[in-house]
């Protein structure tokens, strides 16, 4: 039925005479969500849906909710109480479940997920399908806004979920919803493909739009990671039964796992051509790798040390002189440019090969002899960061900003070195970095310009800053 627009306006009702209307959720025009608590002895805070509706469709949707509370997974949102309710002159099926600190809907439209906060959503998505299809369910509405967090945990909506794979014939398809959801019955690779459409807009950051009447498989954006891009691939194939499975996304997951997604038969005119394709993961390991032999490893060795006692004795040698020419300031180790040990080597060659040119003499390096101090962060001012935005982060959010700065210390510039994945993360870096002052580095006693590379680590926990000087 149309349903009256339910609002924040509804704050301050009570519900069946337990469940009171606290503070407004979200919703849309037929449906609203609220915090509620649930009553004693459990006192504990819930989130109650309320949707305005009444005959079979209401009793429908409290048969499925009744279901649904009897299943138990750490990664299923729980449904603790349904039933229906006449308010006034509206009637309303309700739902009482966990009330989520976080929802993935509310995140993206200020930034995309790292691949590392996907990897670590992903998993427990993948294990709460699984689940649900092992339970002979499909949840058949899996999207950002039912992929939340409750006590650092992820969760997927538990109150949506479809028995026997029916879907309501009330709901038109979404976006999110697999070509086949169109006839009214979904399979556990309905879900797939609501998995790889979710994936592309959290890394993204974008809902991926494409066209229900065409019969081409989806492509994943080019911007996204390989190893997911590979995955929304297999998840997005317009045949059901050519999808990936949960077990393989889940392999997919795994470090130093690789794993080939089975390919598909194409139509072949031969029995021959029309045998089934396996494609194995080779294990770099069982592969045979030539054989080298003892005696030219123990030859090679000697020729290696007989080159560096040459190499010294010629360095240390010098012919005799009545003055002896003052040699360059020795350098710290990664004090300057051109820093390892295959600068070290080329300035010993050079020291062997090039006299040692007379300080009047004009090509002479006008560096060569000079001495330098490198510089150092004085004040290191920290980004401000929202409570709102801090609570988003699940991992680590990095973002590195090239920093010129003056001889008198001051940061005349900055840019982005790496701009990671957060607009929001990297301007607030970025005016962060304009306040940092520091002791200007100097050579031959003279303060003079620098360039320094800030590197800012964001946590929900804390943030951190690192400065690297990079020149002179």
């Amino acid at each position: 039925m149309s349903g009256p627009i339910i609002s924040a306006g509804w704050e301050g009702r009570v519900i069946d005479g337990r469940f009171a209307l606290h503070e407004w959720l979200g919703g849309s025009a037929t449906s609203g969500v609220f915090r509620t608590d649930l009553p004693q002895p459990v006192a504990k805070k819930a989130a109650i849906k309320l949707i305005p509706t009444e005959g079979a469709e209401a009793d429908a949707y409290v048969s499925g909710w009744a279901k649904a509370a009897t299943l138990s997974n750490p990664h299923l949102m729980r449904v603790f109480r349904s039933g229906r309710y006449q308010f006034g002159s509206i009637g309303l099926a309700y739902v009482v479940v966990e009330c989520a600190d976080e929802v993935l809907s509310q995140i993206l439209p200020m930034r995309a997920l790292t691949s590392d906060e996907t990897r670590e959503m992903l998993g427990p998505v993948v294990e709460a399908l699984g689940y649900l299809h092992e339970k002979g369910f499909v949840h058949g509405h899996l999207k950002p806004a039912n992929i939340l967090v409750v006590n650092d945990q992820v969760k997927i909506s538990g109150d949506n979920i479809t028995a026997g794979g029916m879907r309501n014939r009330f709901e038109p398809p979404s976006p999110y919803d697999a070509p086949e959801v169109g006839t009214g019955v979904l399979t556990p690779a309905s879900d797939v493909w609501s998995l790889g459409i979710t994936l592309v807009e959290t890394l993204t950051q974008r809902t991926l739009a494409w066209d229900r009447t065409s019969s081409r498989d989806l492509a994943p954006p080019e911007e996204m990671p390989r190893t997911f891009a590979e995955i929304v691939r297999e998840c997005l194939r317009r045949n059901p039964d050519e999808r990936c499975s949960l077990e393989e996304i889940k392999a997919r997951l795994e470090p130093n796992k690789p794993i080939v997604f089975p390919a598909k038969v194409e139509k072949a005119s031969t029995a021959a051509e029309m045998a089934p394709v396996e494609r194995t993961a080779i294990d770099e390991s069982e592969l045979p790798r030539p054989r080298i032999g003892i005696l030219p490893l123990v030859l090679g060795l000697i020729a290696v040390v007989v080159i560096a006692l040459v190499l010294l004795l010629r360095s240390s040698w010098k012919p005799s002189a009545p003055q002896s020419e003052p040699g360059p300031t020795a350098t710290a180790p990664g004090s300057g440019p051109g820093t390892g040990p295959a600068s070290n080597t080329a300035e010993r060659a050079s020291a062997v090969s090039v006299p040692a040119a007379s300080p009047s003499d004009p090509a002479s390096s006008p560096d060569r002899g000079a001495s330098r101090v490198k510089g150092d962060a004085i004040e290191r001012k920290m980004p401000v960061i929202t409570p709102q935005a801090r609570r988003t982060i699940h991992g680590t959010v990095t973002v590195a900003v090239r920093a010129a700065v003056d001889a008198q210390g001051t940061v005349s510039d900055v840019s982005f070195k790496s701009e990671g994945p957060s607009k929001y993360f990297a301007k607030a870096a970025l005016e962060a970095a304009r306040g940092w002052t520091f002791k200007p580095a100097e050579k031959n006693g003279e303060p003079v310009k620098s360039e320094w590379v800030l590197c800012f680590k964001f946590r929900q926990r804390g943030d951190e800053a690192a400065a690297t000087e990079e020149k002179p």
